[in-house]
C-alpha cells in the first residue's frame, strides 16, 4: 500500500561570515543548497552555466543539486535554449507547479488562525464534527481509506503519522490497538483547542476501517493515546 505523502527536505547552510549576492544570502563561493538554486529558479527560468553564474559554484555542483530537485519533483525541463547554428543546445530548467510552498511556515499559523474562528462560529458538537471529517479525508488523501487489514492499515496509518512529525508505537490491550505517541505534529493547536485530537483518531480509523477514539494525556508535556478497537460494533 503506498502512502501517498512525500516529505521534501531543505538544509540551510548557517554562515559564520555572510554576504549578499543576488538577493540571496550565501556563506562564500564553496557553498550552495538546493533552496537557492529553487529560489532563483522560482523568479525566471535559467540554465546550469546561469546558475552558476549567479551562485559563483562549479558546473559539478549545480548538477548534483539539480538531479535531486527534479527528483523531489520541484524542478523541470523548461525547454532548449540556442545559441547560434552550432553546438548542443542548453537546457532550461524551471521551478515546478507545486514547488511554490516549500519551507513555507505559513500553514501553522493559518491553521492556529483557522481553527479559532471555527471554535467561535461553531457548536462544540458541530466542530468536533468538522475535525472528525478532517481527519477521515486526511487518511483518504493519503490512500489509507479501505485496507486489506487490520493490521495493515495500522501499519501505514503509523507510518503516515511519523512521516506528519509523530512518533508513534503501537500496544495491544483488551479489545484493541493503543497507538501512542510521544511527538504531537499538531501540539500547539491541541492546547488551544483539545478536540483536534478527534482529528487524529477520525484518522486512524478511517486508516484501519474500526472505530477509533482518543484518549490523550494533555496535562503537561502532551502525549497522544488513540485506542483502536480490533473489531466493529454491532448496529442495534
Amino acid at each position: 500500500m503506498a502512502i501517498k505523502i512525500v516529505i521534501n527536505v531543505f538544509v540551510d547552510v548557517q554562515p559564520v561570515i555572510g554576504y549578499s549576492f543576488g538577493g540571496v544570502n550565501r556563506a562564500g563561493p564553496a557553498v550552495t543548497t538546493k533552496n537557492e538554486i529553487l529560489s532563483f529558479l522560482q523568479r525566471e527560468p535559467l540554465t546550469v552555466l546561469q546558475l552558476c553564474e549567479r551562485l559563483d559554484v562549479t558546473r559539478n555542483a549545480i548538477n548534483v543539486q539539480i538531479k535531486q530537485l527534479e527528483a523531489e519533483g520541484l524542478v523541470r525541463r523548461s525547454k532548449l535554449r540556442q545559441h547560434g547554428a552550432l553546438g548542443k543546445p542548453a537546457v532550461l530548467y524551471e521551478a515546478a507547479p507545486g514547488s511554490e510552498d516549500v519551507g513555507s511556515g505559513a500553514y501553522r499559523a493559518l491553521l492556529l488562525s483557522l481553527l479559532k474562528v471555527l471554535a467561535e462560529r461553531q457548536e462544540p458538537l458541530s466542530l468536533a464534527d468538522t475535525l472528525d471529517q478532517a481527519g477521515r479525508q486526511l487518511a483518504r488523501d493519503a490512500g489509507l481509506a479501505k485496507p486489506t487489514s487490520f493490521e495493515s492499515g495500522l501499519q501505514a496509518a503509523m507510518a503516515a503519522a511519523d512521516a506528519l512529525g509523530a512518533s508513534t508505537e503501537a500496544a495491544v490491550q483488551s479489545g484493541g490497538v493503543m497507538v501512542r505517541n510521544y511527538s504531537c505534529p499538531l501540539g500547539s493547536a491541541v492546547r488551544g483547542e483539545p478536540c483536534v485530537c478527534r482529528a487524529l483518531a477520525a484518522f486512524f480509523s478511517e486508516a484501519t476501517g474500526r472505530p477509533a477514539t482518543e484518549q490523550c494525556l494533555r496535562e503537561g508535556r502532551l502525549i497522544c493515546q488513540y485506542f483502536i478497537a480490533r473489531t466493529v460494533a454491532p448496529h442495534l
